[in-house]
């Protein structure tokens, strides 16, 4: 009788990848990974726009504007020193917002009525009403518009 020491001997013989071809596959894998967080992290960032030659944040300080109410309709006095291109109306109710506009642009020392519709969608009477401002600017390094709202200069209305 004999015996059989060697244990691998009824095995087939399995073969790995080369060290070069897992060393492509893995700089692919990296490059892959690099280009999809590139595209996922580019949406963080905005357009730099840009108003006088300065970032158009920053020309929000010099937006000044009155309104009035005046029955269903909203008179915008602009007495600041940037023309306002329209506005952002956002009503709230018991922690829901609405957002609506006035599109009128309102020029340095003008002012402009427009009948607007102050109650939420389903008729009920808002307990806030702020009116933003909203600017237009040039995107930096082309040439086209871009509009951006002066958060930070809201006015609320009664």
């Amino acid at each position: 009788m004999h015996l059989n020491l060697n244990r691998h001997s009824g095995l087939k013989k399995k073969k790995g990848l080369s060290p070069v071809i897992a060393s492509v596959l893995l700089v692919l894998l990296v490059l892959i990974l690099a280009v999809m967080i590139f595209l996922w992290a580019r949406g963080f960032f905005n357009e730099q726009v840009e108003k006088f030659g300065r970032p158009i944040d920053d020309s929000c300080s010099s937006v000044s504007f009155r309104v009035e109410r005046v029955g269903s309709s909203l008179e915008i006095v602009n007495t600041g020193d940037v023309d306002i291109h329209y506005f952002d109306i956002k009503q709230t109710l018991a922690g829901n917002s609405e957002m609506s506009g006035f599109s009128s642009q309102v020029d340095i020392g003008d002012s402009e009525m427009e009948q607007v519709y102050l109650k939420m969608k389903d008729g009920a009477e808002p307990d806030e009403i702020i009116i933003y401002p909203v600017l237009i600017g040039n995107v930096k390094g082309k040439d086209s518009n871009k509009v951006f709202t002066c958060l930070n200069e809201g006015v609320v209305i009664q």
